[in-house]
This record gives structure tokens, C-alpha cells and sequence, in this order.
């Protein structure tokens, strides 16, 4: 036989057995799923699929996290490592077929918040698992989430694993590495992450109570929520009443070895001077086909008027969130009809009642709309209405009190005068508001006799705590924005226990953080019979300059301060940055040698604790 085609031959059968004994180490493969170099989505499937970081920078998908960089294709997990410091990422994605949505989910639980395309997720270090689902369409999605209680339900899932090598700024370092696995409200709206310990939530005015779930990371762990000890048998759940404005409340984890971290939330319930019951959901738009409206989605009365011959009107209500539901007189609207409606109209006057509705926080919203069809004043009453419009006004000038101009209100004496420049108060309403050069009310910021006050959009006075433009104020009860110092005393119930391990372990509890307005004793994991008591308890605050509520550390006469993220400020031990300070009673920083319970600590100049 010839040489060459022997070589052949045996080479055809070495390189055989070997590849029937081990193909994929042979050949150089790998386990890894086979990213299809080109890729046509079927309907459900995503035809995009863009992630950045907070900061803006791209990030590629990958099939590890050390891995090559792949595109989108038919398999439905991705990798992704986030380096830099921003506070999270931010997906984009679109799915292929009429009609169908994308939802994206940080958690794999039935009941996980659903963040829309574009939404920012924030991060904490270490690894997270997004899910990136699709579904067929709105209402499905609703049905899913609302009626089968289960967002996993849907037509296609990707995960998208992220590794974060870094903190973001809103992580505490300053509390001990103890954490809740969760931190869930039966209302408003929270994204949990285990490292950050200060949340702002606000609710609507008819919220009166909150269900606070918070399970611990370990199950040994023992968990307060605003003074009370809850454990898995009432599900490491409690229900707090809410006071109209702003509502702290602590919930304190602690582990076997007692380290403890501290979860703040800042619950606001409506407005502090609940001039407005309405809640935090509005439409969009809001159009008539026979009339135009002035519309401003914080407005909720309009009133026009239409010819005789006009018996019908499409009403056009377009919500902000297209997950609200929409009712135009009773009859639900959604994106599938374009959120319109005929409607109606009688001879003479008509009211169209629009309701905008977040089922989900339990948060509505209702606009009305009068419409006046044809003429229903006589001769003489229309002279009047002329000459009222000549002064751009629908009442009588002789009226005293709220007058209705050019959708707006002013206020008229008894002189006949528009009121101008000038605060009134409303009896009425019980409220405070102030009238502008041009007449009408004054609404947001304002600047007046040397002090800034804050208006609702019905122009009403605020006052306390109040939280807008991503920063938290304190008006006095004169309404005028506090700078400087600001303490708060608070009638807090405590436990009494009659075990002398309690109160010592109590008093060590107050050395350490003074913040914790409702902190009790420290108990074993089961449950003791307790004595409610009440005490004072004072909480110091700063408001800069600018109004704007201070957090972390202060430099006040030459002293330093350290306050938290919920602004309290803090006295007892606090970690900075791996280093470790002390604030006396007066919330002061310790430097130089000091004698603390009974044991002597040397600072160095700029406060940190010397090993």
C-alpha cells in the first residue's frame, strides 16, 4: 500500500479514538453557550438590548464576567462588570411583536418591583442577577403582576448577571456588617439595597398606616422595627401609623456578637399642611375635540364652553405612567382605545369626571372638566358676563373673596381691589397663601420680606419637613425656611425589661449611636412580656445656608460634627472610611487623648482612633 495513503488512514484513526474518548479537550471547546454570530429575534424575543452605567459608559455584554465580549443573541444569560463608581446601570431594550413590553426586575421574587427601559437600578457592591423580561402586552403584564400575582409569568426572561467592584456613595461604612436580606411596604416605593441604610418615601395623604417587612441576612439575627422586636413567626413584619408629613422609623438588625446597623426610612404622608388630598399620580395630557384646554397635569378643575350644536365630546385622558388606570365617567380607558372616550353632553352644563389611579401605591388622582354646552344666561346676564370678561374675570366684580380669572384665582377685597403682594389666610381651607404682584397665587419657592417659603401647586403654605428637588427642607410653623441648627423632640415608647442584662446592654446602646429615636434594650431571640413607657427623645438636625438638609460631616465654630444620612446627627463611635471616631453627648468629634467609659483613647488630629 502506498506510504502517503497509509499515514492517512492512520492518522484518521488516531485522531478518532481520540475525539471518542474526549472531543471538547481535544479540540479546545469549552462548556460555554454558542453566541450565534447572527441573530433574528422571534416575536417576545428582544431586538436590543443596551446597558450603561449610571455615569454613562457603555458596558458589553459578555458570556462570563472574565469573558469574551458577545452580542445579542438567542441565548438568555449575559455577564456584565461594573468598574467604575457610579451608583448603578441603566438598560434599554426593546422586544420584537406589536404591542409588547419590557419590564426589568433586580430580584427573582413573584412580587419584585418592575422598572420600566430607561429606569436607573441602583447597585450595591458585589454580584446581582437583573432579569429583563418581555410579555406579550400591557395587559398582560397586568395580569401577571395584578391578578396572578406572579411577574415571572411572561413570554421570554434574560438575565443579565452584573459583578460591581465598587461602592456607590450611598452605601453606609459607618455601621457594623450586619444587614437585612430584605426591606419591603405593603405602600410607596423602595428600592432595597442591604448596603444603604437611608430611604425617602412618600405616600398619599389617605394613607394613615404601613406594613414594614424587614427579614434579616441571618436568621439568628434579631430585628427591630421602630422599637419593636418582630421574628419569623409574625413574618418580621409591623404596622406603623403614618402622622400627616414626615415620619422617621428605624429599624435596628443585630447580629449574635451584637453589631448592629441601623435602616432609616423617611416616610412623607401628602403634605404637611394637607391642602391637597390628591395623590402623587397625574396624567399626561388631557384634550377635549370641541374645546381647548389650558391644561397643567398639577391643575384638576377646568371649565369651557361649546356651541349648542355640540352634543357629543371626545375626551382625551393620556396618564403619566401607562401601568395607571384611567376612567373617563366611570368607564375604564387604556393605550389600546388612546385613552379616549365619547361623552355625552346634556344642554347646559356638564361635568366630566376623569380619575387617574396607581392601583399598586393606592394613589389616585381626579380631574374635572365642566363644560358648558349652549347659551343658558339671558340677555342681561350676558351683558354682565361681557363686562366681566373685559376685566378678564367670570364673577361678579362686586363679589368679595376667590374670584376665577383666566383659570386661575385671585382674591378681591372689600374695596373691590384684587389682593397684591400680600399673604392671606384662608379661612376656609385653614391654610396660608400669598398673592403676587399680577394677583394670582404664588406656588413653589418664595422669596419674600427676607425669608423663602415653599407653596403646593394650590399655592398653599407649607410648613415642617419637605422633601423636593432630590433634597429635604424644614419650614417653621411661620412657614419661613430654618438654616442652622434645628432640634426635634420626639415622645417615643420604650420596653421594659427587668433583666439587668437589658439595661446594661442598653447603656451601651446609648453610648453608640443617639440617633435611634425608638431604640430599646437588647433581648434574646424570644419574646419577653414588656411595660410600655414613654420617654423625650432629642434629635439635632443641620439646615445649611441654602436650606438644604445636611448629612455627613460638619464643620460648625471649629468643631466637628457627623451627621447621618437621615441628617441626624450622631454621637458614641462611628466608622468613616475604615477609620474609627468619637462624638461626645454634645455630638462633638474627640481628638487628642480622651477617657471613654472608664478606658483611655488616643485621636489623632483629625479625629480618627489610634490603634
Amino acid at each position: 500500500m502506498n506510504k502517503r495513503i497509509k499515514k492517512i488512514i492512520a492518522l484518521t484513526v488516531a485522531f478518532s479514538a481520540v475525539t471518542t474518548i474526549a472531543p471538547k479537550t481535544f479540540l479546545g471547546l469549552t462548556s460555554k453557550p454558542a453566541y450565534a454570530a447572527s441573530y433574528t429575534a422571534r416575536n417576545g424575543e428582544l431586538t436590543s438590548l443596551v446597558i450603561k452605567s449610571t455615569n454613562g459608559d457603555k458596558l458589553s455584554l459578555k458570556d462570563g464576567y472574565n469573558g469574551d465580549t458577545v452580542k445579542l443573541s438567542d441565548e438568555k444569560e449575559y455577564f456584565i462588570k461594573l468598574t467604575d463608581d457610579s451608583e448603578g446601570i441603566v438598560i434599554n431594550a426593546e422586544a420584537k411583536g406589536s404591542d409588547r413590553i419590557v419590564r426589568i426586575f433586580l430580584t427573582d421574587d413573584s412580587d419584585a418591583t418592575a422598572y420600566k427601559p430607561g429606569d436607573k437600578l441602583y447597585l450595591g457592591k458585589g454580584n446581582t442577577t437583573v432579569y429583563v423580561r418581555t410579555y406579550a402586552s400591557l395587559s398582560d403584564f397586568r395580569q401577571a403582576k395584578d391578578k396572578d400575582k406572579d411577574v415571572s409569568i411572561c413570554e421570554e426572561e434574560y438575565e443579565v448577571n452584573v459583578k460591581k467592584t465598587t461602592g456607590s456613595s450611598y452605601e453606609d461604612t459607618t455601621q457594623d456588617p450586619v444587614y437585612l436580606k430584605d426591606l419591603s411596604l405593603n405602600k410607596g416605593d423602595i428600592t432595597f439595597l442591604k448596603q444603604r441604610t437611608s430611604y425617602n418615601i412618600k405616600v398619599a395623604s389617605s394613607v394613615n398606616e404601613i406594613k414594614i417587612t424587614a427579614e434579616p441576612e441571618d436568621d439568628s439575627s434579631r430585628v427591630r422595627i421602630d422599637g419593636s422586636l418582630v421574628d419569623e413567626d409574625d413574618n418580621y413584619r409591623k404596622t406603623i401609623s403614618l402622622d400627616k408629613g414626615k415620619n422617621e422609623i428605624k429599624i435596628k438588625v443585630t447580629d449574635d456578637k451584637d453589631n448592629q446597623r441601623v435602616y432609616t426610612l423617611n416616610i412623607t404622608r401628602g403634605s404637611s399642611s394637607d391642602g391637597d388630598s390628591q395623590g402623587d399620580v397625574y396624567l399626561s395630557s388631557l384634550e377635549l375635540d370641541e374645546a381647548d384646554l389650558d391644561f397643567e397635569e398639577d391643575k384638576t378643575s377646568y371649565e369651557v364652553d361649546v356651541d349648542e350644536d355640540v352634543s357629543k365630546i371626545l375626551v382625551t385622558a393620556e396618564p403619566e405612567d401607562e401601568e395607571y388606570l384611567v376612567t373617563i365617567n366611570g368607564s375604564e380607558v387604556n393605550s389600546g382605545d388612546e385613552y379616549e372616550k365619547k361623552v355625552s353632553l346634556s344642554k347646559g352644563k356638564n361635568t366630566i369626571t376623569v380619575v387617574v389611579e396607581d392601583e399598586v401605591e393606592d394613589a389616585k388622582r381626579t380631574y374635572k372638566v365642566t363644560v358648558n354646552r349652549g347659551t343658558v344666561k339671558d340677555d342681561e346676564d350676558d351683558k354682565e358676563d361681557t363686562d366681566d370678561k373685559n376685566d378678564n374675570s367670570s364673577d361678579d366684580k362686586n363679589s368679595v373673596g376667590w374670584v376665577k380669572v383666566d383659570n386661575d384665582w385671585k382674591y378681591r377685597g372689600e374695596d373691590g381691589k384684587f389682593y397684591v403682594n400680600k399673604w392671606l389666610y384662608d379661612k376656609e381651607q385653614g391654610v396660608y397663601c400669598y398673592l403676587k404682584a399680577d394677583g394670582f397665587r404664588a406656588t413653589g419657592w418664595l422669596q419674600e420680606g427676607g425669608n423663602w417659603y415653599l407653596l403646593d401647586s394650590k399655592g398653599a403654605m407649607l410648613t415642617g419637613w419637605q422633601y423636593t428637588g432630590g433634597q429635604w427642607y424644614y419650614l417653621q410653623s411661620s412657614g419661613a425656611m430654618k438654616t442652622g441648627w434645628l432640634k426635634e423632640e420626639k415622645t417615643v415608647t420604650v420596653e421594659d425589661t427587668s433583666t439587668a442584662t437589658d439595661k446594661k446592654e442598653d447603656e451601651k446602646t446609648s453610648t453608640s449611636v443617639s440617633t435611634n429615636k425608638t431604640d430599646t434594650s437588647k433581648t434574646d431571640d424570644k419574646k419577653e412580656d414588656t411595660t410600655a413607657k414613654t420617654k423625650k427623645v432629642e434629635t439635632w438636625y443641620y439646615l445649611q445656608a441654602n436650606g438644604t438638609m445636611k448629612t455627613g460631616w460638619l464643620l460648625d465654630n471649629d468643631k466637628w460634627y457627623y451627621m447621618n444620612l437621615s441628617g441626624a446627627m450622631q454621637t458614641g463611635w462611628v466608622i468613616d472610611n475604615n477609620s474609627k471616631y468619637y462624638l461626645d453627648q454634645s455630638g462633638v468629634m474627640a481628638t487628642g487623648t480622651k477617657t471613654i467609659d472608664g478606658k483611655e483613647y488616643k485621636f489623632t488630629t483629625s479625629g480618627a482612633l489610634i490603634s
